[in-house]
């Protein structure tokens, strides 16, 4: 007889209404697709699980698809995201002049 598999925790950081299909929780070893779909053309976009093995790459149509392995313990998927302006430079420095 198998033994049946654990179902963890996926907390997206509150953030639960900018991917489609997510689920609060999946069983051990499951596949899990997410696709991230508010996107902002000005927007830099980088993501974090505290798992291992998170992939992710960008559809036109359904955003920002991002996949991993269910590891054995709940885990956290957060999305972090920069504005950037048209005039911005890389390490640019602003001042009071």
């Amino acid at each position: 007889m198998e033994k049946k598999k654990k179902k963890y925790r996926l907390d997206l950081c509150g953030m639960d209404i900018c991917y489609d299909n997510a689920k609060s929780s999946y069983k051990e070893g499951s596949e899990v697709e997410l696709y991230y779909k508010m996107i902002a053309e000005d927007t830099d976009y980088s993501f974090y699980l505290d798992g291992k093995g998170l992939f992710y790459g960008y559809h036109p149509k359904k955003g920002f698809v991002l996949h991993f392995t269910m590891p054995a313990h709940d885990v956290k998927l957060c999305c972090y995201s920069v504005r950037i302006t048209k005039n911005q430079k890389p390490d640019e420095e602003k001042s009071d002049s």
